[in-house]
């Protein structure tokens, strides 16, 4: 019988699988959706790749320091890290369409990704 639990405990397993399938073929594996019944569970996975051609990477690093000079940064801020609240950051993407908040980290910690202003980036960097 599948139940929830035992879903939670497959899914662990495949996690744990798919680290090393990730790291070998250079993509980001996640789970979409699920669906189940007491007799058979569907979910989806979505594979992403990481690695990029150098043509994708400089227009990706164009716009990424068009982005931080908009934002009012001298220069590319992708990548920099932070120390807030004892965990240090990495600044990963912009969202443009969120005024208040477009810059996003991620917590080295714990994987968790937090929205900033532009203001507190910029006291987080000088």
């Amino acid at each position: 019988m599948i139940t929830s639990t035992k879903i939670s405990r497959i899914q662990d397993k495949i996690k744990s699988m798919i680290k090393e399938i990730e790291k070998e073929e250079e993509v980001k594996i996640t789970f979409g959706t699920c669906r189940y019944s007491t007799s058979e569970y569907n979910t989806t996975m979505k594979v992403e790749t990481n690695a990029k051609d150098e043509k994708t990477l400089n227009t990706v690093n164009s716009a990424n320091e068009g982005l931080s000079k908009a934002y009012g940064f001298k220069s590319n801020i992708i990548g920099k890290t932070f120390m807030s609240r004892g965990q240090k950051h990495t600044i990963v993407e912009f969202k443009t369409r969120n005024r208040k908040y477009p810059i996003i980290s991620e917590c080295k910690g714990t994987g968790a990704k937090y929205k900033h202003t532009t203001s507190t980036i910029q006291s987080y960097l000088n």
